[in-house]
Formats: structure tokens, C-alpha cells, sequence
């Protein structure tokens, strides 16, 4: 993430200098509603911009994954990019309400004439301009409100995955609103400087994204047809082990991939891929989590036709470095594919010479065939593997894998699970000598 954050800094740096190159005398002015004025279309601008970029990650694009190194890395970018255009927006409107407040108490006097007010000539399309700000000052205000509603919403954790994903498709709603207001409403002086340019792209490519997200064309391109060949569900653990059998079209996946699955007339949702990429089936382990899982063993036949979309997802295997493999819950998933991936290796090159992996495994949800399965599977490629009772007092940390491993900072740790954990991680291997930085590679699989 520190490669996404220095870029993202550098523009947000980069626009407030731009910025003030069209404000040459802001720090000169003592007039309270020329710095006022000044703060308003700064605060929008920021907004605006942070918004566009937020609305271009969401789309699923793979120039998009590529920088982000991962889907999952760009929804978190995503998120709180939209947080902080959401505050932003808020400073936004303070700054437009709370001074007229002020006035109508008679805290404050409005000048007749403030300093710095523009003296450029507007011409005739920008006279036609000047006429669409009042419509779109109350246009903006409404869709700044329902920006803040669905913004609250998508946040709250107890919200089901259907009403999620159209409180997200109506901020593509909002957003084309707030962009109208923003367009209109950018003070005429920066019309023809590069601080308007800036502003004018970023809302044409946001406003792009918003219609793309809007028709409903994301990830229409990487969508195939399959039919389902198996189900078989383990009650212990209530999870399902799906296996689909995809049309000529599926590109083929890597270890550590996920895809989106469709059934009926359900919206998609994200699962980890269990199978390995040599295989022509693609299997999923899906865990009974929320309303859409839940009962899906019930639900679903063999015969089936559903829907895959992607693949998607950065985390990659080098097999020839010693590794530890950390799952959490359902996170098994993306190393059941690596294992997969890792027996194809010896089959292919018919040695024994692979670095050594070691497994952790930390469930509450105990489930004595698929740990049996598990443990077949590792003991067949030679992988060692260790159980770990989540909801026990002993629970993997930084310090334990020290005490297992004595030349830890020289392995590499994969990580899949739950971000708690793997924020916990982040924050303690660095005082056992391993660098997260280059030797921690995780896939949070966090799309909200």
C-alpha cells in the first residue's frame, strides 16, 4: 500500500500548489470572505478530484488491479479515498453555511465588494455557464446529502450484501450530481488555468466511470458461463466445496485468485478458488457467512448454470523460497490452490527440490473430515501443517512463529484471512526480524 499512498499524496500535494498558483494573493488578503471563498472552491475541488478517482477504482479494471496489486487493495484504497472525499465535502459545505449562519445572527458583516473578486471578462458560452450555477448549487447540495446517507450506510457493518451493492450503485448516482455542481459551480477565474483543467479531467473521467458503473458494465468483459459438476457441503464448518466446470471462454487463474460467482438471479459475489490452475474445473470453498451462503448448498444443483467473473487478485506463489502459509477461516482456500499449484510443480519437473512450507491453519469452526482431508493433502506434498483453534487462549502471533521458526526473517509469510488479524501480524513480525514490507504478502479479500 505504500507505493499506492506516495502517488496519491504527490497528486494531493500536487493539485493544492496548482491550487495556489491561481490564488497569488490569498496569503496577502486579511478579508475573511476572500479566504472564504478561497477555502470553499479548494475543499470542492479536493473532494471532487478524491471522489473521481474513487469512482475509477471501483470499476474492477486490470490497469487499475495491476496498480494497486491487488482487488482487494484497491476497494480498501477505494473506501477510505471515498471517507475522506466524504470529509471534504463536508468542510465544504461548513465552509458555504456556517459564514451565512454567522451573517443572519449578526456575528459577521458581509463586505458589499470582497477583495479579489475576478475581473476577467467572462465571454458568451461562459456568460451561458454562469446562468446553470443556480441550478446547480441546489443540484449539488441534494446530491451531497444523499452522498452522506449512502456514504453512512455502506459503512454500516450489519447491512446486508444485496442493499450494499445499491447503496454503491446509487453513489454513482450522487456523484454525477455532486460533479454537476462542481463543474458549474468552479470559480470563472480558473477557468482558463491549470487548476481548472485539472478539475474539468477528473470530473469527465469520474463522470465516465459513474455511467460505466451505472449501465451495470463492470466486469461484463471477464463474465463466462458455467455449469455446476459437484456440491458437497461440510456441516461441522458449514461450508460448501463447489465445483464448476467453465465455458471455452475462462482465461485460466493462478493460486491466490478469486472470482466473482453468480447464481440465478443473485447479485455476484467474491469467492477464494480451491482448484489448481492446470485443472479444467474451477472450484470454490464458500463459507456460510451471510445471507447469500447461507443455505446455498440448498439452493444450488448439480446442472446448474451460473455465472463466473475474473479472474482477480495479486497473490503469487514463488515455490522456490522457503514459506509460511497463514490462513484464517475461509482464507484456507488460497492455499488449497497453492498446494494444488505446488504438486503440479513436482509432477512437472519431477523434483523434490522445492523450499519448505509450513501451514497454519486458525479456525473456530472445526471440521474433522476437511481437517483429515487437509492433513492428507500435506502430508502428500510435504508441507507441514498446524491446526489453531481461533477461539482458544493460544493464538498465533509474531512471537510464536519465532519460536517455530529460527530462521523466520528469511521465509516468506502468505497471509489470508480476517484484516483484524492480519493487522496484528503487520504490526509484530517487524519485532521478530521480518520485513512485512518485501516477505508479507496477504490478500485481505475485504470488498466492503
Amino acid at each position: 500500500m505504500n507505493t499506492i499512498r506516495k502517488p496519491l499524496w504527490l497528486l494531493f500535494v500536487g493539485i493544492t500548489a496548482v491550487w495556489l498558483m491561481a490564488e497569488p494573493t490569498l496569503f496577502s488578503s486579511t478579508q475573511f470572505f476572500y479566504w472564504r471563498a478561497a477555502l470553499i472552491q479548494y475543499s470542492g475541488i479536493i473532494s471532487i478530484v478524491l471522489m473521481s478517482v474513487t469512482m475509477v477504482l471501483a470499476l474492477r479494471l486490470p490497469i487499475v488491479e495491476q496498480w494497486t496489486q491487488g482487488l482487494d487493495k484497491a476497494y480498501r484504497l477505494h473506501k477510505w479515498l471515498g471517507i475522506s472525499a466524504a470529509g471534504f465535502g463536508i468542510a465544504h459545505w461548513l465552509w458555504y453555511q456556517v459564514p451565512k449562519w454567522m451573517v443572519m445572527a449578526g456575528w459577521l458583516t458581509r463586505p458589499s465588494k470582497p477583495k479579489g473578486t475576478s475581473t476577467i471578462v467572462a465571454t458568451q458560452w461562459q456568460e451561458w455557464l454562469l446562468q446553470l450555477r443556480e441550478p446547480a448549487m441546489e443540484i449539488g447540495e441534494k446530491g451531497f446529502y444523499l452522498l452522506l446517507i449512502l456514504v453512512v450506510v455502506s459503512l454500516w457493518a450489519a447491512l446486508k450484501y444485496k442493499p450494499f451493492k445499491l447503496s454503491h450503485r446509487l453513489m454513482a448516482f450522487a456523484y454525477l450530481l455532486i460533479a454537476f455542481h462542481s463543474a458549474f459551480l468552479l470559480k470563472a477565474s480558473y477557468w482558463e488555468q491549470p487548476i481548472g483543467y485539472i478539475t474539468l479531467a477528473a470530473i469527465a473521467l469520474g463522470s465516465v466511470a459513474a455511467l460505466y458503473s451505472l449501465f451495470g458494465f463492470v466486469g461484463r468483459r471477464q463474465r463466462i458461463a458455467a455449469t455446476v459438476i459437484s456440491s458437497r457441503f461440510f456441516p461441522a464448518s458449514r461450508t460448501l466445496l463447489l465445483s464448476l466446470k467453465p465455458d471455452a471462454k475462462w482465461s485460466g487463474h493462478q493460486a491466490g485468485q478469486f472470482a466473482y460467482l453468480r447464481v440465478g438471479k443473485e447479485e455476484p459475489h467474491p469467492f477464494m478458488i480451491v482448484s489448481s490452475p492446470e485443472e479444467s474445473e474451477v472450484r470454490f470453498l464458500i463459507k456460510e457467512l451471510g445471507d447469500f451462503t447461507t443455505g446455498l448448498h440448498q439452493r444450488i444443483a448439480i446442472g446448474d448454470n451460473v455465472e463466473i467473473e475474473g479472474p482477480y487478485g495479486k497473490l503469487s506463489f514463488d515455490f522456490g523460497k522457503k514459506q509460511i502459509w497463514i490462513a484464517g477461516g475461509v482464507g484456507i482456500a488460497s492455499f488449497l490452490a497453492a498446494l494444488a499449484q505446488r504438486k503440479s510443480i513436482l509432477q512437472h519437473t519431477e523434483s523434490n527440490n522445492l523450499a519448505s512450507v509450513h501451514l497454519y491453519y486458525s479456525t473456530r469452526d472445526k471440521d474433522d473430515t476437511l481437517e483429515a482431508e487437509l492433513r492428507d493433502l500435506c502430508e502428500q506434498e510435504g508441507v507441514t501443517l498446524r491446526m489453531i483453534e481461533s477461539d482458544s487462549k493460544t493464538r498465533l502471533d509474531a512471537e510464536q512463529l519465532q519460536q517455530n521458526h529460527r530462521d523466520l526473517e528469511d521465509c516468506e509469510v502468505y497471509f489470508c484471512g480476517p484484516e483484524a488479524f492480519s493487522k496484528a501480524l503487520r504490526l509484530t513480525l517487524p519485532s521478530v526480524g521480518v520485513d512485512v514490507k518485501s516477505r508479507f504478502h496477504e490478500e485481505l479479500f475485504a470488498m466492503r
